[in-house]
């Protein structure tokens, strides 16, 4: 059991040691994923994967941001993920 622990630990700092943090703040602009929820229909593979401009206007908590549209400035209901976004 000690070593299968010590191995889990070793695999987890090897894998944390290359994780890169992405941060984003205010007024900065991001796009976001698309779901199969929101996906277009039959557009297949060819399909957009990430939708935008979004421009951050909250940030709620680390890794957690409200957002709205960049150019109608609706807002967006929900706050988004860190893992759902990435840089414009």
């Amino acid at each position: 059991m000690i070593q299968i622990q010590n191995y889990q630990q070793a695999t987890a700092r090897f894998y944390n040691s290359r994780l890169r943090q992405r941060r984003f703040s205010v007024g900065q602009l991001v796009l976001r994923k698309v779901f199969s929820n929101t996906k277009e229909r039959n557009a297949g593979i060819l399909g957009t994967r990430w939708e935008g401009p979004y421009q951050i206007t909250e940030i709620v908590r680390p890794g957690i941001y409200k957002l709205e549209k960049y150019i109608k400035g609706v807002p967006e209901l929900r706050p988004w993920n860190v893992m759902n976004l990435k840089k414009y």
